[in-house]
């Protein structure tokens, strides 16, 4: 339905319930809107102005409060339209925005503890629940460098740094008969026949060429192999982290055992959260779902905000943000910015030219 049917003063009366009740968590009366807004109305006036919004379906009344509350039509179009028309949002103070800086200053090894690092800043900036989905398992990715470490006799750790410059770790058992000296050269041999192919580039001929110029058996390589696979395939599996799932217990909406318990479970679903925020990025730039328009029962009371994010042409992850409905979108919208240049500045993404 058109947003037309609503007039500029219903909006602003709109606005300013949504604002306070964001705020105040209470259900909001016509004489809270006339002291606290300078509308030039009267109490009476805004009383009947918030009676048309709840007839048209903005606004609810809780049975037990003369006050009102937002909708879920409301609050859709409350973030559509109305949030924009002051302050762009709550901006994080200069001391968080310090520690967004500082933090994605450091140089780390995986962009993945990058982007864990950013839901956890996310997190406290909001208050909510942070939800990172990363490794969209989309695009299958080339060995940039690789090595064979020995740690003890039989085990050797292989190191792989990917195309992203991604790099993950596995530990294999191998044959006790591989020195050191052998393991440094099947390395050098690995990176020489490896370094620029995918995974399913790896065929027996490659395998039998590192045996032929390392003088290593071709069936005492296949663990090593089987290791330089299983790094690869953990970097292009999807992984999920949560941060800060105790902080909707602060929020009065979950006071309710039941709820809140759902929602907590909720949060141990790898696989449901991955595919609901998986499912949100693919419509591109940043997105709110707000009750209901969330596919998932249990979240029917929440909104959950994602935004993706990729530096130089590298596709880090996705961070959603999970809260009640009643949520400080703006503050929740500003966060995801205020990171995402964070992560381009920390990980020196170069300016376009003008």
């Amino acid at each position: 339905m058109a947003n037309n049917e609503l007039d500029s003063r219903k909006m602003l009366i709109l606005k300013a319930i949504i604002d306070d009740y964001i705020e105040s968590k209470e259900p909001v009366g016509s004489r809270t809107i006339a002291k606290k807004y300078d509308m030039g109305l009267s109490s009476a006036t805004i009383r009947n102005e918030m009676a048309d919004l709840e007839e048209m379906g903005y606004l609810t009344q809780p049975h037990t409060s003369a006050g009102r509350i937002p909708s879920e039509k409301g609050y859709r179009l409350y973030v559509d339209r109305l949030m924009n028309l002051k302050e762009q949002g709550i901006e994080p103070t200069s001391e968080e925005l310090g520690d967004i800086k500082s933090h994605m200053q450091h140089k780390i090894s995986e962009l993945s503890e990058q982007m864990r690092m950013a839901s956890e800043i996310v997190s406290r900036l909001t208050d909510y629940t942070a939800i990172l989905v990363s490794g969209s398992g989309r695009r299958s990715m080339k060995i940039k460098a690789l090595q064979t470490v020995p740690v003890e006799t039989g085990k050797a750790l292989i190191l792989i740094v990917l195309d992203d410059d991604t790099v993950k770790n596995s530990l294999v058992s191998i044959d006790s008969a591989i020195t050191p000296e052998m393991l440094m050269r099947i390395s050098v041999q690995c990176n020489l026949l490896f370094a620029g192919h995918r995974v399913e580039d790896i065929n027996l001929d490659m395998i039998e060429m590192v045996a032929e110029s390392t003088g290593v058996p071709r069936m005492l390589l296949y663990p090593i192999v089987e290791g330089i696979v299983a790094c690869i395939r953990k970097a292009e599996n999807t992984e999920v982290h949560t941060e800060g799932a105790s902080r909707l217990l602060a929020h009065p909406e979950f006071n309710d055992i039941g709820k809140a318990r759902n929602v907590l479970e909720l949060l141990n679903k790898e696989d449901l959260l991955a595919d609901m925020i998986q499912e949100c990025s693919s419509a591109g730039g940043l997105v709110v779902r707000i009750g209901s328009e969330n596919k998932i029962q249990d979240l029917n009371d929440c909104s959950v905000v994602t935004a993706s994010y990729s530096v130089n042409g590298v596709e880090l992850g996705t961070i959603g943000v999970l809260g009640p409905t009643r949520m400080d979108y703006s503050k929740v919208i500003s966060a995801l910015e205020y990171v995402r240049k964070g992560l381009e500045e920390g990980l020196g993404k170069k300016p376009k030219a003008e």
